[in-house]
């Protein structure tokens, strides 16, 4: 069986056996059995000390679970987990997630273990995931083995974007704050140690995975450099690949050997090669979700030229500002409109609207003008992307604008970002726009910044394919 379809009955299994599962709600054991209970897979609990756990009968040992199980959580301690593994090659089992810390990361006897690990995963054709895994999480699917509080309920289930992260706290924390304002997430996987399944395996997996449009990555150390690279540039012809690289000062690169038990490389040589290849870097959490939310909404922008349409005008000004400023990513230019457009905007508003870029159609502004003034954006040859700010105080302006705003975006070829503040409403308003497939922030700097991703991956593919 080959690395993909193997990797395919880890993410999408259809029997699983949790090694450790418990009665109590408050340990990992039952807090995974009981995730895992919504995936309408068949669950197999083992645990010596239970006799039944939500109705579920527990096999009293490894031994006793039939041999077609395709994934083994094993939410025991260190060495238990390692023993676990043993037993459950035996029973012909060929993936494995294992949670538990203890290893690598914490001195010599836990890479003792961790080498035991991986000299299993080495004479054995089997997948390990881990060991310090939070696991997997496929919100389409119902699988969920992450025990911690991550968001799940709020995220969309229809999301593109795989996420692939080394340290599961920076996973679920950042999608479980960017699913207040909608994130389509695809998938979840935590790395753990990768002492056999690492971000190469992955990127191989998901970028062959048709549900998936966008990949994400949050990674320490990139152990095989050159392999990730490769694959990586093959991937980003056809889809985004973002990388979040943490470690970039010497303390902080510390930090990662301490915490992950391994070693990062020079960040300039890094983030070179990065670039070289079509990888797009990121340099914190909320920019990692910004970036892979509107690479995966919208596919790419024609050219730099950018429109800004506004019924704030202060916030026009702060948008230009942003707009003008250098920046390494992707310069962005404003764009220059045609008679025909400002006349057009013109007579859908007001004589006395601002209509040199960015367009002012002031606080007076209705749905109607909102609307027609965006159509005439779109239609102008001499525009690539708008940056629409929308904002629902003005009294002239309803929700509807959200409505208004999707239906020009299915229509149109050219990228529309928006920008929106409404007090306290804001989450739920860019959320609702989420829905609505619409890619909106809620400060300019953010949507200035995903314009520019944008512009930056139109680049990068028209490069990689030229290359070819």
């Amino acid at each position: 069986m080959d690395k993909i379809a193997s990797l395919k009955r880890l993410l999408d299994p259809k029997k699983i056996a949790v090694i450790g599962a418990s009665k109590s709600k408050e340990k990992v054991g039952g807090i995974v059995f009981r995730r895992l209970m919504d995936s309408r897979r068949r669950l197999f609990p083992v645990n010596p000390k239970e006799t039944a756990i939500e109705g579920y009968k527990v096999s009293p040992d490894i031994r006793s679970l039939p041999r077609d199980i395709d994934l083994a959580v094993i939410t025991l301690a260190a060495e238990k987990a390692v023993e676990a593994v043993e037993s459950c090659i035996e029973r012909g089992i060929p993936n494995y997630i294992i949670v538990a810390g203890g290893f690598g990361e914490v001195g010599a006897q836990g890479r003792n273990l961790e080498d035991r690990l991986k000299q299993l995963a080495q004479t054995h054709p089997i997948n390990i995931l881990g060991p310090n895994s939070l696991g997997i999480f496929l919100p389409d699917e119902n699988i969920d083995t992450i025990f911690v509080e991550h968001g799940d309920k709020a995220l969309d289930r229809n999301g593109r974007v795989a996420c692939i992260v080394q340290s599961g706290s920076v996973g679920v924390e950042a999608l479980g704050y960017a699913s207040n304002t909608g994130y389509g997430m695809r998938a979840f996987v935590g790395l753990g140690n990768k002492c056999d399944l690492d971000e190469v395996d992955f990127l191989h997996y998901f970028s062959q995975d048709e549900k998936t449009n966008c990949l994400g990555f949050y990674l320490e150390n990139i152990e095989k450099g050159r392999e990730f690279l490769s694959v990586a540039r093959d991937t980003a012809k056809q889809k985004p690949v973002v990388v979040l690289k943490a470690g970039m000062t010497h303390t902080a690169a510390s930090a990662v050997s301490s915490h992950t038990g391994k070693l990062a490389g020079s960040d300039n040589v890094i983030s070179g090669a990065l670039k070289q290849f079509g990888i797009q870097r990121v340099y914190d959490d909320e920019e990692f979700c910004d970036a892979t939310k509107v690479l995966s909404m919208l596919s790419g922008a024609p050219g730099n030229r950018v429109a800004v349409l506004t019924a704030a005008g202060g916030y026009g000004v702060m948008c230009t500002d942003f707009i003008e400023k250098k920046d390494s990513r992707a310069a962005l230019a404003m764009a220059k409109l045609s008679e025909t457009t400002k006349s057009r905007i013109k007579a859908a508003t007001f004589p006395f609207t601002a209509c040199e870029n960015p367009v002012d159609i002031t606080a007076s502004a209705t749905d109607k003008m909102f609307s027609e003034s965006l159509d005439a954006l779109i239609r102008d040859e001499g525009v690539d992307l708008i940056i629409c700010i929308a904002f629902f105080a003005p009294p002239g302006i309803s929700e509807n604008l959200i409505d208004i705003i999707a239906g020009k975006i299915r229509n149109s070829d050219k990228p529309v970002i928006v920008f929106t503040k409404y007090g306290p409403f804001t989450d739920n308003c860019i959320k609702n726009l989420y829905y609505a497939g619409v890619a909106a922030y809620p400060s300019v700097g953010r949507a200035v910044r995903a314009a520019r991703v944008l512009v930056e991956r139109t680049a990068i593919q028209k490069r990689l394919l030229q290359e070819e």
